[in-house]
């Protein structure tokens, strides 16, 4: 039984310290919420919303995580176009957790956002429906 404990200890922390996820973070309040595929729904504002994703790592030591959109998007104020990042390229984390800057448009209305968190050889990705 003793071994049985152990073993199950031993593999909860080995599936602890590998796990790597991401998540948005709506400090702000805007009016948001989750459907049941676990796409965020957020309503377009007048103004840019920012929100914030969080990576978490698991990982006591200083690590770096990327961030990409599956798609470009682009911003113009009809002088000039212009490619818009609407999360922050990498970040760095402490104790195990790092975060970005995530900006969505008013002009973006409509649109999905796939914004994808990459931590060593581990991706995770969340879906934004701008309504």
């Amino acid at each position: 039984m003793v071994r049985y404990i152990s073993l199950i200890l031993l593999i909860g922390l080995a599936w602890g310290q590998n796990t790597f996820y991401i998540e948005l973070l709506n400090e702000r309040d805007y009016p948001m919420f989750i459907n049941k595929t676990g796409e965020y729904n957020i309503k377009a504002g007048k103004s840019m919303r920012i929100l914030k994703m969080k990576g978490v790592t698991n990982s006591s030591k200083i690590e770096r995580i990327d961030w990409k959109t599956k798609n470009s998007f682009y911003w113009s104020d009809r002088l000039r176009t212009d490619n818009y990042p609407v999360v922050s390229p990498s970040s760095y984390t402490r104790n195990g957790v790092g975060y970005s800057m995530v900006g969505l448009l008013p002009e973006m209305k409509g649109t999905m956002v796939t914004i994808y968190g990459i931590y060593q050889n581990q991706v995770d990705s969340v879906n934004i429906f701008i309504q």
